[in-house]
Protein backbone atom coordinates (compact mmCIF):
# COMPACT_ATOMS: atom_id res chain seq x y z
CA UNK A 1 0.00 0.00 0.00
CA UNK A 2 1.26 3.45 -0.82
CA UNK A 3 0.86 6.14 1.81
CA UNK A 4 -0.22 9.68 0.97
CA UNK A 5 2.46 12.35 0.91
CA UNK A 6 1.17 15.46 2.62
CA UNK A 7 2.38 18.76 1.16
CA UNK A 8 2.48 22.08 2.96
CA UNK A 9 -1.11 22.84 1.96
CA UNK A 10 -3.18 20.56 4.24
CA UNK A 11 -6.12 20.55 1.83
CA UNK A 12 -4.19 19.03 -1.06
CA UNK A 13 -3.47 15.53 0.18
CA UNK A 14 -3.33 12.92 -2.53
CA UNK A 15 -6.57 10.91 -2.77
CA UNK A 16 -4.86 7.82 -4.24
CA UNK A 17 -5.38 4.59 -2.32
CA UNK A 18 -6.01 0.96 -3.10
CA UNK A 19 -9.46 -0.59 -3.01
CA UNK A 20 -8.82 -2.56 0.19
CA UNK A 21 -7.82 0.46 2.30
CA UNK A 22 -9.98 2.86 4.29
CA UNK A 23 -9.55 6.37 2.93
CA UNK A 24 -9.65 8.99 5.66
CA UNK A 25 -10.23 12.74 5.64
CA UNK A 26 -8.94 14.73 8.62
CA UNK A 27 -10.87 17.87 9.58
CA UNK A 28 -9.37 19.69 12.56
CA UNK A 29 -8.20 23.26 13.09
CA UNK A 30 -5.29 22.26 15.35
CA UNK A 31 -2.16 21.53 13.26
CA UNK A 32 -0.56 19.35 15.93
CA UNK A 33 -3.66 17.17 16.20
CA UNK A 34 -3.92 16.84 12.43
CA UNK A 35 -0.28 15.82 12.29
CA UNK A 36 -0.74 13.23 15.05
CA UNK A 37 -3.81 11.73 13.38
CA UNK A 38 -2.13 11.72 9.97
CA UNK A 39 0.92 9.95 11.37
CA UNK A 40 -1.17 7.22 12.98
CA UNK A 41 -3.36 6.71 9.91
CA UNK A 42 -0.35 6.47 7.62
CA UNK A 43 1.26 3.90 9.90
CA UNK A 44 -1.83 1.68 9.68
CA UNK A 45 -1.60 -0.92 6.92
CA UNK A 46 -5.29 -0.65 6.08
CA UNK A 47 -5.72 3.14 5.95
CA UNK A 48 -4.60 6.12 3.92
CA UNK A 49 -5.15 9.87 4.25
CA UNK A 50 -7.06 11.19 1.25
CA UNK A 51 -7.78 14.75 2.42
CA UNK A 52 -6.92 17.14 5.22
CA UNK A 53 -8.18 20.59 6.13
CA UNK A 54 -8.91 22.94 9.00
CA UNK A 55 -12.26 24.41 7.91
CA UNK A 56 -15.81 23.14 7.45
CA UNK A 57 -16.26 24.81 4.06
CA UNK A 58 -13.10 23.27 2.64
CA UNK A 59 -13.95 19.93 4.24
CA UNK A 60 -17.27 19.75 2.43
CA UNK A 61 -15.59 20.50 -0.90
CA UNK A 62 -12.86 17.91 -0.35
CA UNK A 63 -15.31 15.24 0.76
CA UNK A 64 -17.28 15.73 -2.45
CA UNK A 65 -14.10 15.63 -4.56
CA UNK A 66 -12.09 12.90 -2.79
CA UNK A 67 -14.95 10.65 -1.63
CA UNK A 68 -13.26 9.41 1.58
CA UNK A 69 -14.68 6.42 3.40
CA UNK A 70 -14.46 8.15 6.79
CA UNK A 71 -14.01 11.78 7.82
CA UNK A 72 -12.57 12.43 11.29
CA UNK A 73 -14.15 15.75 12.25
CA UNK A 74 -13.43 18.00 15.22
CA UNK A 75 -16.66 19.27 16.75
CA UNK A 76 -15.26 22.81 16.96
CA UNK A 77 -13.68 24.36 13.88
CA UNK A 78 -12.41 27.94 14.13
CA UNK A 79 -14.71 28.59 17.11
CA UNK A 80 -17.73 27.16 15.30
CA UNK A 81 -19.49 23.86 15.90
CA UNK A 82 -19.53 21.35 13.03
CA UNK A 83 -23.21 20.39 13.12
CA UNK A 84 -23.82 22.15 9.80
CA UNK A 85 -21.00 20.23 8.13
CA UNK A 86 -22.24 16.93 9.55
CA UNK A 87 -25.80 17.57 8.33
CA UNK A 88 -24.62 18.69 4.88
CA UNK A 89 -22.40 15.67 4.35
CA UNK A 90 -25.11 13.30 5.58
CA UNK A 91 -27.65 14.87 3.23
CA UNK A 92 -25.49 15.27 0.12
CA UNK A 93 -22.67 12.76 0.48
CA UNK A 94 -23.92 9.90 2.67
CA UNK A 95 -21.24 7.48 1.41
CA UNK A 96 -18.74 9.22 3.70
CA UNK A 97 -19.16 8.22 7.33
CA UNK A 98 -18.38 10.87 9.94
CA UNK A 99 -16.50 10.23 13.16
CA UNK A 100 -16.53 13.18 15.56
CA UNK A 101 -13.26 13.54 17.52
CA UNK A 102 -13.73 16.15 20.20
CA UNK A 103 -12.72 17.47 23.61
CA UNK A 104 -16.38 18.10 24.43
CA UNK A 105 -18.24 15.85 26.85
CA UNK A 106 -19.85 12.97 24.98
CA UNK A 107 -22.82 12.85 27.36
CA UNK A 108 -23.70 16.32 26.08
CA UNK A 109 -22.77 16.18 22.41
CA UNK A 110 -22.83 12.54 21.27
CA UNK A 111 -26.61 12.57 21.03
CA UNK A 112 -26.69 15.74 18.91
CA UNK A 113 -23.92 14.63 16.54
CA UNK A 114 -25.44 11.19 15.96
CA UNK A 115 -28.83 12.75 15.26
CA UNK A 116 -27.18 15.19 12.86
CA UNK A 117 -25.79 12.25 10.91
CA UNK A 118 -22.45 11.26 12.43
CA UNK A 119 -21.64 7.58 12.82
CA UNK A 120 -19.48 7.85 15.90
CA UNK A 121 -18.22 10.05 18.71
CA UNK A 122 -14.85 9.80 20.45
CA UNK A 123 -13.45 12.20 23.01
CA UNK A 124 -9.90 13.46 22.60
CA UNK A 125 -7.53 12.37 25.31
CA UNK A 126 -7.74 8.67 24.62
CA UNK A 127 -5.18 6.65 22.71
CA UNK A 128 -4.64 6.88 18.97
CA UNK A 129 -5.17 3.12 18.89
CA UNK A 130 -8.75 3.73 20.03
CA UNK A 131 -9.19 6.33 17.29
CA UNK A 132 -8.08 3.83 14.64
CA UNK A 133 -10.45 1.24 16.13
CA UNK A 134 -13.27 3.78 15.87
CA UNK A 135 -12.40 4.56 12.23
CA UNK A 136 -12.47 0.86 11.33
CA UNK A 137 -15.77 0.32 13.10
CA UNK A 138 -17.42 3.31 11.42
CA UNK A 139 -16.02 2.29 8.03
CA UNK A 140 -17.57 -1.14 8.60
CA UNK A 141 -21.00 0.45 8.87
CA UNK A 142 -21.30 0.39 12.65
CA UNK A 143 -21.81 3.16 15.18
CA UNK A 144 -18.90 3.92 17.51
CA UNK A 145 -19.27 5.24 21.05
CA UNK A 146 -16.91 4.90 24.00
CA UNK A 147 -17.38 1.78 26.16
CA UNK A 148 -18.81 3.98 28.93
CA UNK A 149 -21.35 5.65 26.66
CA UNK A 150 -22.21 2.34 25.01
CA UNK A 151 -22.91 0.81 28.42
CA UNK A 152 -25.25 3.69 29.28
CA UNK A 153 -27.10 3.33 25.98
CA UNK A 154 -27.44 -0.45 26.39
CA UNK A 155 -28.86 -0.04 29.87
CA UNK A 156 -31.42 2.42 28.56
CA UNK A 157 -32.28 0.11 25.66
CA UNK A 158 -32.94 -2.74 28.09
CA UNK A 159 -35.40 -0.55 29.94
CA UNK A 160 -37.27 0.51 26.79
CA UNK A 161 -37.89 -0.76 23.29
CA UNK A 162 -34.90 -2.68 21.97
CA UNK A 163 -34.89 -0.98 18.58
CA UNK A 164 -34.85 2.57 19.96
CA UNK A 165 -31.75 4.17 21.49
CA UNK A 166 -32.37 6.76 24.18
CA UNK A 167 -29.75 9.12 25.56
CA UNK A 168 -29.87 10.31 29.19
CA UNK A 169 -31.48 13.70 28.50
CA UNK A 170 -34.20 11.94 26.49
CA UNK A 171 -35.37 10.28 29.70
CA UNK A 172 -36.53 13.60 31.16
CA UNK A 173 -40.20 14.55 31.09
CA UNK A 174 -41.17 17.78 29.33
CA UNK A 175 -41.33 19.62 32.63
CA UNK A 176 -38.04 18.17 33.85
CA UNK A 177 -36.43 19.23 30.57
CA UNK A 178 -37.79 22.75 31.03
CA UNK A 179 -36.29 22.96 34.49
CA UNK A 180 -33.04 21.41 33.25
CA UNK A 181 -32.78 23.99 30.45
CA UNK A 182 -33.45 26.88 32.79
CA UNK A 183 -30.82 25.61 35.21
CA UNK A 184 -28.41 25.60 32.28
CA UNK A 185 -29.36 29.20 31.54
CA UNK A 186 -28.27 30.15 35.04
CA UNK A 187 -31.71 30.65 36.61
CA UNK A 188 -32.21 30.03 40.31
CA UNK A 189 -34.87 27.70 41.70
CA UNK A 190 -36.95 30.75 42.69
CA UNK A 191 -36.71 32.26 39.20
CA UNK A 192 -37.68 28.97 37.59
CA UNK A 193 -40.65 28.64 39.92
CA UNK A 194 -41.82 32.14 38.98
CA UNK A 195 -41.47 31.55 35.23
CA UNK A 196 -43.25 28.20 35.27
CA UNK A 197 -45.81 29.21 37.92
CA UNK A 198 -44.69 26.37 40.18
CA UNK A 199 -43.82 26.14 43.85
CA UNK A 200 -40.19 26.04 44.90
CA UNK A 201 -40.74 22.52 46.24
CA UNK A 202 -42.04 21.32 42.88
CA UNK A 203 -39.04 22.75 41.05
CA UNK A 204 -36.70 21.11 43.55
CA UNK A 205 -38.46 17.80 42.98
CA UNK A 206 -37.98 18.08 39.21
CA UNK A 207 -34.35 18.97 39.79
CA UNK A 208 -33.83 15.98 42.08
CA UNK A 209 -35.46 13.57 39.61
CA UNK A 210 -33.31 14.99 36.83
CA UNK A 211 -30.22 14.37 38.94
CA UNK A 212 -31.26 10.76 39.48
CA UNK A 213 -32.08 10.12 35.81
CA UNK A 214 -28.77 11.55 34.62
CA UNK A 215 -26.88 9.53 37.20
CA UNK A 216 -25.27 12.39 39.11
CA UNK A 217 -24.46 12.61 42.81
CA UNK A 218 -24.79 16.38 43.29
CA UNK A 219 -26.92 19.25 42.03
CA UNK A 220 -23.78 21.10 40.95
CA UNK A 221 -23.09 18.31 38.46
CA UNK A 222 -26.60 18.67 37.08
CA UNK A 223 -26.20 22.43 36.65
CA UNK A 224 -22.83 21.96 34.92
CA UNK A 225 -24.32 19.39 32.53
CA UNK A 226 -27.31 21.64 31.87
CA UNK A 227 -25.07 24.60 31.04
CA UNK A 228 -23.11 22.54 28.50
CA UNK A 229 -26.32 21.11 27.05
CA UNK A 230 -27.80 24.60 26.58
CA UNK A 231 -24.58 25.75 24.91
CA UNK A 232 -24.63 22.77 22.58
CA UNK A 233 -28.28 23.32 21.68
CA UNK A 234 -27.67 27.00 20.98
CA UNK A 235 -24.61 26.28 18.84
CA UNK A 236 -26.49 23.61 16.88
CA UNK A 237 -29.42 25.93 16.22
CA UNK A 238 -27.09 28.68 15.02
CA UNK A 239 -25.56 26.33 12.49
CA UNK A 240 -28.91 25.01 11.24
Amino acid sequence: MSTAKVPSDPSSVSPDCSADTVSVAIVDDHPAIREAIRHEVEQAMDMVVSAETDSAEEAFRLIRERDPDVAIVDLSLRNEHSFGLIEAVQAQHPDTDLLVFSVHDETVYAERTLRAGASGYLMKGGSMAELLTAVRQVADGRVYLSPEMTARVLRLMQEGEAEQVHFPVDELTDRERQVFQMLGQGLSVEAIADRLDLTRKTVETHRRRTKEKLGYETIDEVVSHAARWVLGAKSGDEKS
